[in-house]
């Protein structure tokens, strides 16, 4: 499957060309790719490479919001990021990349559709289910009715966050239906294009599954948008079952450490991006960890740290596993980068060639935890399922004697007064399980902890019961910037200015929302 790095350069091309209505006017080039000539199966392993690329190997600003990074002592503060104080130029690259890919899933989808190829069309249907959901998470209302009606609509509308996810939870039925109508091992290439299920459509239908319910726990606890019950007995009737170890929704193309004839580097994303480049330099020194979750993780005999982050290069009075306070507002008295722990560690950049993962059988055992909590899925008791959750953690990791390792850490009598740990203990089991979540999810998926704080805490003072506790728990992550001493995490994005540069009439109704009060719609 190596060959389909082949299509990167020319898919990027397209995609990026697609955006300019005249693109779809040119004389025909029998060596460009056009609209008509890329069929679904050149389309797909590009856009799920890209998806797991934004996925798994992206929001590192998050991460370090939310305490589990932050930067290397050799470089100087980013005010607007520790600051907390946003504005139109920050973040837009995630704006501009949920788009561009999501046109690939859209043009997918219609030539699926228009040719009986219904595998395709589910898979677009439930991918494109994942970039909007980010793209609302991220900015509450945006364009998705008309997101890619190039010909008649240039200015698209934006339509309201809550709206978009309704017609979320259509778009996975329709994609439910649509596999149940494929032929199993249908042609159309789907083996080989399908980088991540290989046309398997069972998997295909636990990942649909796992997808409604994170959905559903976004939204199911403040809003009558959907009902729990509803959502859940199509997950039941279905019988398909959630994301297991052996089905996690992870894409590989076939990564190599080498770069494709387009120059493009064909390394798993996330080693390429947090582990070393192609000449095998580690490069980014960025990003280190965070003292926030490394002393959590130290002082709760937690081993899993070493997982997450590497020893530092140069350790200091013998402490290979350092980090770094978040927001300080200089470099001085700062340990060097080199001194302090990166974060490839060995559980997470386990080789150049690995899959980059979408959605983990960790993240899916933490979203049934909390399902079962809330009492939306039967037949285990919350215990068992949070317990479970911290188990497949360090099976993921590579722990020895994972599950033994991960018993001892839940017995330890030191840990019996953290609610986290001690679940059976906890009065606030919904914080007890985010907290746990992000603690085995550390670098895997920057986005989620950032959205299940958000919707679970107002991120100020005064919340009560699980609210209270996870903004108590995170209150030690704040930056210590001195400029954000009245500010919090920030609740959004503000929209990004190329909006404001190409859509301005539009984008503008919107009012600018301010990052601090305004609130995605499901947010507490």
């Amino acid at each position: 499957m190596k060959k389909y790095f082949l299509y990167v350069a020319i898919l990027f091309s397209f995609v990026l060309l697609s955006c300019n209505k005249s693109y779809f006017d040119i004389n025909q080039n029998p060596n460009q790719a056009t609209e008509g000539s890329v069929t679904p199966d050149l389309l797909l392993p590009t856009a799920l490479h890209n998806t797991g690329t934004s996925v798994g190997a992206a929001y590192a600003p998050l991460a370090r919001w939310m305490g589990s990074w932050t930067r290397g002592g050799d470089y100087g503060p980013n005010q607007e990021e520790e600051s907390y104080i946003l504005t139109t130029g920050f973040g837009g690259v995630q704006w501009a990349n949920w788009y561009n890919f999501t046109f690939d899933y859209d043009v997918m989808e219609k030539k699926a559709l228009a040719s009986g190829q219904n595998i395709y069309a589910a898979i677009a249907k439930t991918m494109k289910t994942i970039a909007f959901m980010n793209l609302v998470d991220l900015y509450n209302n945006v364009p998705y009715s008309s997101a890619f009606d190039l010909s008649g609509n240039l200015q698209p509308k934006y339509d309201k966050g809550s709206a978009i996810y309704l017609d979320l939870f259509k778009q996975l039925d329709q994609a439910t239906a649509l596999l149940n109508s494929a032929v199993p091992n249908a042609d159309f290439n789907i083996a080989k294009a399908d980088i991540m299920y290989g046309g398997n459509i069972t998997s295909w239908k636990k990942f649909i599954n796992t997808q409604r319910l994170k959905l559903l726990l976004r939204v199911g606890t403040n809003t009558t948008l959907v009902t729990p019950a509803t959502e859940i007995a199509k997950i039941t009737a279905d019988g398909s079952g959630f994301i297991t170890s052996t089905t996690q929704a992870i894409v590989n193309p076939g990564y190599v450490k080498g770069n494709n004839p387009a120059g493009q580097s064909q390394q798993n994303p996330f080693w390429d991006t947090y582990k070393a480049n192609v000449a095998g330099v580690e490069f980014d020194n960025f990003n280190r960890a965070n003292n926030f979750i490394l002393d959590t993780f130290k002082t709760t005999n937690d081993i899993r740290h070493q997982y997450y982050f590497d020893k530092a290069t140069t350790p200091l009075t013998g402490v290979q596993y350092r980090g770094m306070p978040y927001g300080y507002p200089s470099v001085a008295g700062l340990p060097s980068s080199l001194n302090a722990s990166g974060v490839g560690g060995p559980g997470l950049a386990k080789s150049v060639s690995q899959g980059q993962w979408i959605m983990t059988s960790v993240e899916s055992l933490w979203l049934q935890a909390e399902a079962v909590q809330r009492g939306w899925i039967t037949g285990r008791t919350p215990l068992d399922a949070f317990q479970d959750a911290v188990r497949e953690s360090y099976i993921f990791l590579g722990v020895p004697n994972a599950i033994t390792a991960a018993n001892n850490y839940m017995a330890d009598p030191l840990n019996a007064i953290k609610p986290y740990i001690n679940f059976a203990s906890s009065t606030t089991p919904i914080a007890s399980i985010i907290i746990q979540k992000h603690l085995s999810m550390v670098g895997m998926n920057n986005f989620e902890p950032w959205c299940d704080y958000r919707r679970i805490s107002t991120g100020r003072p005064g919340d009560t019961g699980d609210g209270a506790a996870l903004f108590t728990f995170y209150r030690n992550a704040k930056s210590v910037n001195l400029s954000a001493a009245s500010n919090e995490i920030p609740r959004r994005f503000r929209y990004p200015q190329r909006e404001f540069n190409f859509n301005a009439s539009v984008v503008a109704a919107e009012g600018n929302p301010d990052p601090q009060t305004a609130k995605i719609f499901w947010a507490k």
